[in-house]
């Protein structure tokens, strides 16, 4: 399992190592960035999203207003990749590590819920699977990558803190949170505090203790979400600015031009069954060239999952491992319901596929605890 595991994710990143030391060179991304759509309108020469991040990194972390460049998005997963591309002179390098990161965290996620490392192996053997997450660490860099690392961190870091009552784990969570918001769209992270309070709910912490628990999430993950802005700040802005700027992101997103009726739940017929219906060109639907039998394979299977975990279960389950069935499930079933309602690319079904996979690792456990 190991060596398959092994195989899966280090072969694709070997036939493609150049990418990753190939020396950073500000100058052209300049000229890229100079000549793109983002500066001439209707531009022959348009810059990738991946071109767009590296230039917008590199010039944050050499001290540009973050809102002068790609202010669509908050900074900090911008910042990350631009000081990664500093540190090694390399603009992919942050999606490697953040690769080894997010295999990291599905296995400690998995191994706190079950006291077991095949279990946790099991997740990994999932994870390399995944030729989306594959894809992210070669045609990089992309925010996703980052961004599911902190959510899969906020769910361990949480789902500590609800079994210990440490309030350091609760300011991790907040942290963790703050994070999820701050690296691309916070939108994502307006679920999870939902999710927290539902999960929190449903344990029966009690009604006042789980509103004053998630308020502090909540303040804490608003502190670090404005920190990030501390550039911002530092050009002579004030708070007034900063939700001025705030506002203009939300309505940006909220009267993006394009017709509902195409995109609504798009993403079931991409993953299912490879038709992507796109809201550009003249086409209805596209394939994506990426696509795997494992996407609808690990959708129905972890849905199933959550069925097994939660409706059709005959005997209780271990603590640990039902509160993290029960979260990661809250998760699942709300950001698949979210993706119904906006323009979805593929790159979003790490936030979905990446709790899934340990989704059905946990339903495997709990069918053979004792061989796995």
């Amino acid at each position: 399992m190991v060596v398959s595991v092994a195989f899966n994710l280090v072969v694709p990143i070997a036939r493609n190592w150049s990418r990753f030391t190939e020396k950073f060179d500000p100058k052209l991304y300049e000229k890229k960035y100079n000549q793109s759509q983002y500066v001439i309108p209707q531009s022959k020469t348009p810059i990738s999203d991946e071109e767009l991040l590296s230039y917008a990194g590199y010039q944050y972390v050499h001290g540009i207003n973050p809102v002068l460049i790609n202010s669509d998005h908050p900074p900090l997963g911008k910042y990350l990749i631009g000081w990664f591309t500093v540190i090694f002179h390399n603009n992919r390098v942050v999606s490697l590590f953040f690769a080894v990161a997010n295999a990291a965290i599905i296995a400690l996620l998995i191994y706190y819920l079950t006291r077991s490392w095949v279990s946790a192996a099991i997740g990994l053997l999932f994870l390399s699977w995944d030729t989306m997450f594959i894809d992210q660490i070669i045609y990089s860099p992309i925010l996703d990558i980052i961004q599911v690392f902190f959510l899969l961190s906020y769910c361990l870091v949480l789902l500590i803190w609800h079994e210990t009552r440490q309030r350091r784990w609760l300011l991790l969570a907040g942290v963790m949170l703050g994070c999820v918001a701050s690296v691309k769209l916070y939108f994502p992270a307006l679920i999870l505090i939902g999710v927290t309070g539902l999960f929190l709910l449903i344990k029966k912490s009690g009604l006042k203790a789980g509103i004053q628990s998630v308020a502090a999430i909540g303040l804490i993950t608003g502190v670090v979400y404005t920190l990030t802005y501390w550039s911002f700040f530092s050009h002579g802005n004030n708070l007034r600015n900063f939700f001025g700027t705030q506002k203009w992101i939300f309505l940006f997103w909220q009267n993006n031009a394009i017709d509902r009726s195409r995109i609504f739940a798009n993403a079931i017929p991409l993953i299912l069954f490879n038709r992507w219906r796109v809201w550009w060109g003249d086409q209805t639907y596209v394939t994506f060239v990426r696509w795997s039998v494992v996407w609808p394979l690990t959708f129905v299977a972890g849905f199933a999952g959550i069925y097994g975990l939660l409706v059709a279960k005959k005997n209780p389950l271990p603590k640990r491992l039902g509160n993290g069935a029960l979260f990661l499930s809250l998760w699942s079933v709300f950001y698949l319901t979210y993706s119904c309602f906006i323009p979805f690319s593929p790159r979003y079904l790490l936030l979905l596929f990446l709790p899934l996979y340990i989704i059905i690792t946990l339903f495997i456990k709990s069918c053979f605890p004792k061989y796995v």
